[in-house]
């Protein structure tokens, strides 16, 4: 049997269990972006399996390791639908704290994987240990420090000042719908209303009148329906774009370093960065405006949105996988990834169809013609 017909018919008896667990167990609903989002990754993740197995370059097997982790995360999210409802059904933050981590460990995965790759751009003579040591020590340097308080208290996100205050608000408001019978506005939560400042989730002084009314008509939007959750998530999405930020300084790292040295490199691998780019840079933007948005409906468009642009990402990345683990699997490109591996510095680049294309396009290519394997030192 061949291969791509292996990886689609585990990927479809995947979806198919799946799909009779949403028939036979209660669950909430998502968004068909969410799920095609997730399946998508989950083939990513099969992909991933077989470059692995049949990757010639022992180095580089790592750097799809890494990967796999990161695409492999995607299962937790298909429980994610179940969580709070057929699984821990008593325990009211089930949902919230299943989301919390399954996105912290999507962050964490991609992060993993991005600096990993630049590490063995950067010094591809260090050891794989060393690699992953630097890897470590950069990727948990950020991580720790954003993220600690999420793992020394899961509920952490309930602790914050700004709940800890629209709680305060929120108990006022409720008191006064009960006797007034009308939804209190802003200078009249001001006047019954003295908001606290908070830190390490205990309250350290009352805010001045003027910076008490200013802070209650910014939380006043929040009293409306579910908007509270957008108050609550905000914290984790922040942190979620520094890790982005993160990512995209160390992808920028990787173009320059290859626009300035332009070290021989496996096929198609660039390929990939430029699309985590465009996929980081994307989720940057898109975080920023949830943290920005007021009402809760509105976030979650803004959400589904967000992830259609990810998913041409990924299906890119399909693409791109794909033809890396058919040109691994040719006899071409197994020298070619061996040579890479043995004598880096004898071997030129490798084009591929997408390179030709930008050639044709934006330089003379004639000057780029020759032969494929060339030693630069040749006459």
């Amino acid at each position: 049997m061949k291969t791509p017909l292996k990886i689609l018919i585990i990927w479809f008896s995947i979806f198919s269990l799946y799909l009779v667990g949403m028939m036979v167990l209660p669950h909430k609903e998502t968004s068909t972006a969410g799920h095609f989002n997730t399946f998508v990754q989950i083939l990513l993740f099969l992909i991933s399996i077989f470059i692995i197995r049949k990757e010639p370059n022992p180095k580089n097997k790592f750097i799809f390791i890494n990967f796999l982790i990161y695409f492999a995360v995607a299962f937790f999210s298909l429980l994610w639908d179940f969580m709070g409802i057929a699984i821990f059904p008593g325990y009211k933050y089930a949902s919230h704290i299943y989301f919390q981590y399954t996105s912290i460990a999507y962050v964490l995965t991609l992060s993993f994987a991005i600096v990993y790759l630049v590490m063995d751009l950067l010094f591809r003579d260090f050891k794989v240990y060393q690699k992953y040591l630097a890897t470590v020590v950069i990727v948990f340097t950020f991580f720790g420090y954003l993220f600690y308080p999420f793992f020394q208290e899961p509920l952490y996100l309930y602790s914050t000042e700004d709940i800890q205050q629209w709680r305060t608000l929120d108990a006022a408001a409720d008191t006064y719908r009960n006797t007034h019978h009308e939804i209190p506005g802003a200078q009249v939560l001001g006047n019954n209303v003295t908001l606290q400042a908070w830190k390490n989730g205990v309250p350290v002084a009352d805010l001045y009148p003027d910076a008490n009314l200013k802070r209650i008509e910014e939380l006043v939007p929040y009293l409306e329906s579910e908007n509270w959750r957008v108050l609550l998530l905000k914290p984790l999405f922040l942190n979620m774009i520094y890790m982005n930020v993160l990512l995209v300084g160390f992808i920028l790292l990787f173009f320059g370093y290859q626009y300035k040295k332009d070290p021989p490199q496996g096929a198609y691998i660039d390929k990939i960065m430029f699309l985590v780019l465009l996929s980081s840079s994307m989720d940057i933007l898109h975080n920023w405006g949830y943290i920005k948005s007021v009402e809760w409906g509105s976030m979650t468009e803004l959400f589904a949105v967000g992830q259609y642009i990810t998913i041409f990402a990924e299906v890119m990345m399909v693409l791109f996988f794909s033809l890396r683990l058919r040109f691994i699997t040719s006899v071409q490109g197994e020298f070619y990834e061996l040579e890479l591996a043995e004598h880096p510095k004898e071997i030129s680049r490798w084009r591929d169809w997408v390179d030709n294309l930008v050639l044709s396009h934006f330089f003379n290519l004639k000057i780029f013609n020759g032969r494929l394997f060339q030693n630069p030192s040749g006459k």
